[in-house]
């Protein structure tokens, strides 16, 4: 979340839109993959990699961080605003743009890690499971995942309503 302090409200609104487009493309990668796999399981295991939950969450998590940082430093998409509401609001907009881009991510890296996806729903039959029991901050991330995938979407349209110009 401090990050977000660093790089200012703008550059935190671009990474959002990014993660977006990183869970949908990850979303359409692994689906395209399982396709063109098909029944490649056994191939893996010939070859002698093991083909299981692990590989694929890993492969998820790696696809998604690549994702964003392509679009962080190669999108060439700019957000700026007409006009600044003023310190106080611009730091608050930061820190809740902040706080739900760190609860996006960090949610979706869980759901990955636990063989799910963001847009699957909260799911507690995986991996993770004993982890997630024994941290009420692991809960709140992996129960809500909806919440937190919503929450930097509802944020930017708010902002825009309350300052038309702010989400420019």
């Amino acid at each position: 979340m401090s990050y977000s302090f660093l790089i200012g409200k703008d550059q935190t609104m671009k990474l959002i839109v990014g993660v977006y487009v990183a869970v949908i493309a990850t979303l359409g990668i692994g689906d395209l993959l399982v396709r063109l796999i098909g029944n490649g399981e056994m191939v893996f295991q010939t070859v002698g990699i093991p083909f299981d939950i692990t590989l694929i969450s890993l492969s998820k998590i790696f696809v998604f961080a690549v994702c964003i940082i392509i679009f962080a430093a190669r999108s060439g998409i700019e957000l700026t605003h007409g006009k600044d509401t003023g310190t106080i609001l611009t730091i608050l907009y930061t820190a809740l743009f902040g706080f739900s881009l760190s609860g996006l991510i960090v949610s979706t890296v869980l759901a990955y890690a636990g063989g799910n996806s963001i847009l699957s729903g909260a799911t507690t039959s995986n991996i993770l499971t004993p982890l997630i029991a024994s941290s009420p901050l692991l809960q709140l991330l992996t129960v809500n995942q909806d919440l937190w995938f919503t929450l930097p979407a509802f944020l930017i349209i708010a902002v825009g309503l309350i300052h038309p110009n702010e989400a420019a």
